[in-house]
């Protein structure tokens, strides 16, 4: 039962216990018993009937308590975010480029400088000590009549093509007078039928002597040292390493 059916109950019973207590008590003092003509029951005196009063005690019956729903407050937790770990890449060093340590000077005392190695069969032009161009050649024979002596100077003139040994070769430029002149060139070719130039020892380039005491170098290397112009630059011919090559 809800709170109002309650409180229409309680004001039931109020009424109720109201109206007995208002009610006056029977007052049967002038009654007299009437003897009933042929009756063998004895006519009762005022005397003798006990006034009896009726004392209704009503007991209040309390009322049901209405349980009332108590709100429990749930405390709700609220996640405190976790700090995330952020992962810290860690930059991985990219190789510092090394320097080529050359077994020679690199004379980096002179803005542009050509050495000639004749154990590796490479040319190299250095600008200040750096290098500047690698390029692959092909030196003399180790023939007593062939091979490229050592040398130092400055590269000379400008010869451009040339014809000897039975064959050609284009750009060259003049270093220096052994047994012959010494040049730095192209590759020698010969000429098909078309006029299609036939190179010869491209093989040979930065791998083995194979001339007959000329600097050789492929035709493509030889046109960007004649546009770039040596002559006048310092040049250094290395030792010839006969036993080697031979």
């Amino acid at each position: 039962m809800n709170r109002k059916e309650w409180a229409f109950v309680w004001a039931l019973l109020t009424v109720s216990l109201l109206t007995l207590v208002s009610v006056p008590p029977l007052d049967l003092s002038g009654v007299q018993a009437v003897a009933v003509q042929g009756s063998s029951t004895p006519t009762l005196a005022p005397t003798d009937i006990a006034t009896s009063t009726i004392t209704q005690t009503v007991t209040p019956i309390p009322p049901t308590a209405t349980p009332t729903a108590s709100v429990t407050a749930t405390a709700t937790a609220t996640a405190k975010p976790s700090a995330t770990a952020t992962a810290t890449a860690t930059a991985t060093p990219s190789p510092t480029p090394t320097a080529t340590v050359f077994p020679f000077d690199v004379r980096a005392d002179l803005e542009y400088y050509i050495y000639i190695d004749q154990y590796t069969q490479h040319m190299y032009i250095f600008n200040y000590g750096e290098l500047y161009r690698d390029i692959p050649c092909s030196a003399g024979l180790p023939d007593s009549d062939k091979y490229t002596p050592a040398w130092s100077g400055e590269v000379g003139r400008y010869w451009g093509t040339f014809f000897a040994f039975d064959v050609y070769a284009d750009d060259a430029w003049y270093l220096y007078k052994s047994a012959g002149s010494i040049l730095i060139h192209s590759l020698p070719y010969t000429l098909d039928e078309e006029g299609n130039k036939i190179y010869q020892d491209r093989d040979a380039l930065g791998v083995r002597p194979s001339s007959h005491g000329c600097i050789r170098i492929a035709p493509e290397d030889a046109e960007w040292l004649t546009a770039w112009n040596p002559e006048g630059v310092a040049c250094t011919v290395s030792d010839p390493y006969l036993d080697k090559w031979r």
